[in-house]
């Protein structure tokens, strides 16, 4: 019901639905901003325009930061140019919550400097993106004003003037800089296409994530983040970074300031586990000049068939027969082990309660596996075990891979305390039902039709 001002949602709520939709922690006076603007220009703050709104990244520019301006931070810069000789190929470089650009402008200018007197230029390209569709058209035009341009990244300033065009009131970065740089609208809370990239730069915009959601936010980078790739956060969030996929780097630059880093994992025994620790370390880093980025690595994933995992689990002897056969094979032969009946073992001694062996046969799936599947299942053996907050974050690592991979989004509606956030998550669980039910995910966790679990998420959205 409306009050008197026309406002069905109290700032709480709003609140709420943007830490959902976004993935921030807000500021009081920021929300009650947005709930003026949304009552002012469209009468009403009801869950409806909620969702108009969020989805469409239109309430981004009242709720979010975008200070940006040319070779802020230049230690990371100075990083990149170090390793640019060791790259052989090109380079796919992502700059994440971009704001309105000048990260990847910065990028770009350094690469075209550095190629004028290279015996092997590099050739590249920048995926560079933000929620806040204003600042992104803001980008692509390229215009700042005089502040764009300051005096901490001044040992970089005679890169940056060649490409700029100086105006009254600011700079204009010329058109030859924009030719490999595709600015583009994107929420951190989705998951980005399958492209690849050597180099993320993910700075200042951490510490302004929700803690709810830093995991699933990871996720969803160190994902399109290449095998020993590399993922660079502002100076002052590296310590909030914990991520079983990525390992904390440090490297002391010819100044003697420490540059703090992380990257990708090779998927390796023991390597994935919710108990990493991925605070900033001192790890030796190899010196300037022979620093390489890999080619892409060939994964070596298992081929799995859900429609056989619930042909071995429909008849428990045969399951038991199989677990058998699973849990002798891993102490002789691994390399030999079938992935419909390793997947099958791991849910019936799920069902059984059987969690020590259960969680040495998820240890050989996930060093063979990294696929959706394999998230989730780490997911089921926390969350049978009413270890909830290590279950999320399985889950989330699990949608990150797929979408539609509905088991685990039906999983996080279920964690979900608050009233609002478990029926938005219903929400996205039932899109994910909606593009994976003829999949057969429902043998992964319970087995009953999907129309089941369909109801249950009806039912939790309607509230």
């Amino acid at each position: 019901m409306k009050n008197s001002t026309g406002s069905t949602n109290s700032t709480d709520t709003i609140s709420l639905a943007a830490e959902e939709w976004f993935g921030i922690k807000t500021e009081p006076d920021d929300v009650k901003k947005l709930q003026e603007y949304l009552l002012e220009t469209y009468g009403t703050d009801d869950a409806e325009t909620l969702k108009k709104v969020f989805s469409s990244g239109e309430a981004a520019g009242f709720l979010t930061v975008n200070e940006t301006y040319f070779f802020r931070e230049p230690a990371h810069f100075t990083f990149l140019l170090d390793a640019l000789p060791s790259f052989i190929s090109d380079i796919n470089i992502c700059c994440a919550a971009v704001a309105a650009g000048c990260e990847a402008y910065s990028i770009a200018m350094l690469i075209e400097s550095y190629n004028k007197n290279a015996k092997n230029p590099i050739t590249y390209h920048i995926d560079a993106f933000d929620i806040d569709p204003k600042v992104i058209e803001t980008a692509r035009h390229g215009v700042y004003g005089p502040r764009a341009l300051r005096e901490d990244g001044s040992c970089f300033r005679y890169m940056a003037e060649p490409f700029l065009e100086k105006m009254e009131n600011g700079y204009r970065v010329k058109d030859s800089l924009k030719k490999d740089i595709h600015f583009f609208v994107h929420n951190l809370m989705d998951s980005l296409s399958p492209e690849e990239y050597d180099i993320i730069f993910f700075r200042n915009a951490f510490i302004y994530c929700s803690p709810r959601y830093r995991e699933r936010i990871l996720s969803n980078l160190s994902a399109v983040l290449k095998d020993n790739g590399l993922l660079f956060l502002g100076v002052s969030e590296t310590a909030g970074v914990h991520h079983p996929c990525l390992e904390g780097k440090n490297r002391e630059d010819k100044n003697g300031a420490v540059v703090f880093y992380f990257q990708k994992k090779v998927s390796q025994p023991g390597t994935f586990s919710a108990d990493v620790d991925t605070a900033a370390s001192t790890v030796e880093v190899p010196p300037p000049g022979t620093f390489k980025i890999p080619e892409k690595r060939q994964k070596n994933g298992l081929c799995i068939n859900i429609s056989a995992v619930g042909d071995i689990l429909s008849d428990e002897e045969k399951a038991a027969a199989v677990t058998g056969r699973i849990q002798k094979n891993m102490e002789g032969n691994p390399d030999g082990i079938d992935g419909n009946e390793l997947v099958a073992a791991v849910l019936h001694l799920l069902k059984k309660g059987d969690f020590f062996g259960a969680g040495s046969a998820l240890d050989y799936l996930e060093t063979a596996d990294d696929s959706s599947i394999a998230g989730f299942l780490r997911g089921e053996y926390f969350f049978l075990q009413d270890l909830f907050t290590e279950a999320e974050l399985y889950y989330r690592i699990s949608l990150s891979k797929n979408g539609a991979f509905w088991p685990a989004g039906y999983r996080l509606s279920s964690l979900s305390s608050a009233e609002e956030l478990k029926k938005y998550r219903a929400e996205k669980a039932l899109d994910g039902l909606k593009r994976g039910r003829d999949l057969q995910y429902e043998v992964l966790i319970g087995g009953f039709p999907p129309d089941y679990y369909k109801n249950v998420l009806l039912k939790q959205k309607a509230g």
